[in-house]
C-alpha cells in the first residue's frame, strides 16, 4: 500500500450506496436538491452562520468571491506567492491582476506588515492564505481593512473546521473560501464553500453559480456552479466522521512533532495559542541546503511512502506568473521555496507512524541529520 501525502478521506460505501439510491430515485441529481440544502444547513450549524453558499469547486468559489468583493474600477489583489497556482489563477479570472508580497518570517502566509506598504490606489483586495489550515493574523488583517477600506478575501482552502479562540476561521474577512477537494481533510470529492460578511453578497453569489438567476429572472453574468446531489451526500456523510478523523490525525501530528521537533537542520511548524487545527498537511521545513529534496522523495516513494514539496515553486518562478506585479523582495518566501517537506497525515496512517517516520529520518540521515 502507498501511504500518499494526501488520501481521501470517505464514508463508509455502503452508506454512500444507500443515500445515491435514494437520489437516483428520486429522479433530483442536481440544481439544490434535498441532500445538498441537508449538508448546507449542517454547514451553517458547524460554522454559525447562514452566509454561506456551496458550489462546484474551490476555485469557482474563489473567482466569484473575488468579482463580488473587490473594490470595483481597481485592478490589484495583494496576494502571497506561496500558494497553490488557483489562488492567483482566479484572480485573473476575475479580470484583476495578483501582486505579490512577502509572508511572514514566522508563518507561511502574507501578514499586515508586509500588505499594508503594498496598498496603492488601485488595489482592489487583499488576498492572505491560510496556508496549511495554519490561520493568517485575521486580527490583524480586519484592523487593516477596518484602517484602508480595502476588503479582504481568504483563501482557506486547506482551513474546514479550524478555529481561532473558539470562533470558526471560515467567519472572517469580507469573504473566505474553502476547498472540498477530494485531498482535503473534508471532502465533497469536488466542491467548495464560500462565506460572505454580507448577506446581500451571499444571494449575489448563489445567482452567480446559477446562470445569474435570481428570484426566476437572469440579472447579472453568470456560470454553473452548482454542487450535485451525488457530491453532496459524500460530504453529508463525511461530516458523521469528521470529527474522529481530525482527533486520529492529531495523533499522527503529535508523534511526528515529538520525532523532529528540536532536531538540528529540521523545523516543524507551531500550532498558535487559541487555534483548534484539522491537521490537514504536516509541513516540515528542511533548513539544510545540501539536501536535495527531490533525492528524499524519490527515495521515501521507493518505500511506498510518498511525499511532497508544497508549495514549490513559487508562483513569482513559475512560467505563467513570471511577470506578474512584486512589491519589495521576498526573501522570507524564498527561504522556504524548495524546502517544505509534506508528510503522509491521515486518520489511517496511524499505525504506519514509526514506520514513516523511521524512513524519513533514515533518509534525512544520509545528510548527516541526526535525532
Amino acid at each position: 500500500m502507498k501511504i500518499v501525502v494526501n488520501k481521501p478521506s470517505l464514508p463508509p460505501y455502503s452508506e454512500f450506496e444507500a443515500l445515491a439510491k435514494d437520489i437516483w430515485q428520486s429522479g433530483y441529481l442536481t440544481n439544490y436538491g434535498a441532500v445538498h440544502n441537508k449538508l448546507l444547513d449542517n454547514l451553517q450549524g458547524i460554522f454559525d452562520t447562514k452566509n454561506i453558499a456551496l458550489c462546484n469547486n474551490g476555485t469557482t468559489a474563489l473567482i466569484g468571491a473575488i468579482k463580488i468583493v473587490a473594490l470595483p474600477k481597481k485592478q490589484n489583489i495583494i496576494t502571497t506567492p506561496f500558494t497553490f497556482s488557483a489562488t492567483a489563477h482566479s484572480i485573473f479570472w476575475a479580470d484583476k491582476k495578483p501582486v505579490f508580497v512577502d509572508i511572514d518570517r514566522e508563518g507561511f502566509g502574507i501578514s499586515p506588515e508586509t500588505v499594508e506598504p503594498a496598498i496603492d490606489s488601485d488595489t482592489a483586495a487583499i488576498l492572505p492564505v491560510h496556508c496549511y489550515g495554519l490561520p493568517c493574523d485575521v486580527a490583524g488583517f480586519r484592523e487593516l481593512s477596518r484602517k484602508t477600506g480595502i476588503p479582504v478575501i481568504y483563501d482557506a482552502a486547506h482551513a474546514f473546521g479550524v478555529e481561532v479562540d473558539g470562533k470558526s476561521l471560515i467567519s472572517e474577512g469580507s469573504a473566505s473560501i474553502v476547498s472540498t477537494h477530494a485531498t482535503k481533510v473534508f471532502n465533497t470529492i469536488e466542491g467548495g464553500i464560500a462565506y460572505f460578511d454580507d448577506d446581500k453578497h451571499c444571494a449575489q453569489f448563489k445567482a452567480l453559480t446559477n446562470f445569474g438567476i435570481n428570484g426566476g429572472v437572469t440579472d447579472q453574468l453568470g456560470f454553473n456552479g452548482k454542487l450535485s446531489e451525488l457530491h453532496a451526500a459524500v460530504g453529508l456523510l463525511g461530516l458523521n466522521q469528521f470529527s474522529n478523523g481530525v482527533l486520529e490525525r492529531s495523533k499522527l501530528w503529535d508523534h511526528y512533532h515529538t520525532c523532529f521537533a528540536h532536531i538540528e537542520g529540521l523545523e516543524t511548524a507551531e500550532i498558535p495559542s487559541g487555534v483548534r487545527l484539522n491537521y490537514a498537511y504536516y509541513p516540515l521545513k528542511i533548513l539544510d541546503h545540501h539536501i536535495d529534496l527531490d533525492v528524499v522523495i524519490k527515495k521515501l516513494a521507493a518505500k511506498e511512502i510518498i511525499t511532497r514539496k508544497y508549495f514549490s515553486e513559487l508562483l513569482t518562478k513559475m512560467p505563467f506568473f513570471k511577470d506578474a506585479s512584486i512589491f519589495g523582495n521576498l526573501v522570507n518566501a524564498e527561504a522556504l521555496n524548495n524546502r517544505i517537506l509534506c508528510l503522509p497525515i491521515h486518520e489511517d496512517y496511524l499505525y504506519y507512524r514509526d514506520f514513516i517516520t523511521t524512513e524519513v529520518l533514515n533518509t534525512l540521515g544520509e545528510y548527516g541529520v541526526t535525532p
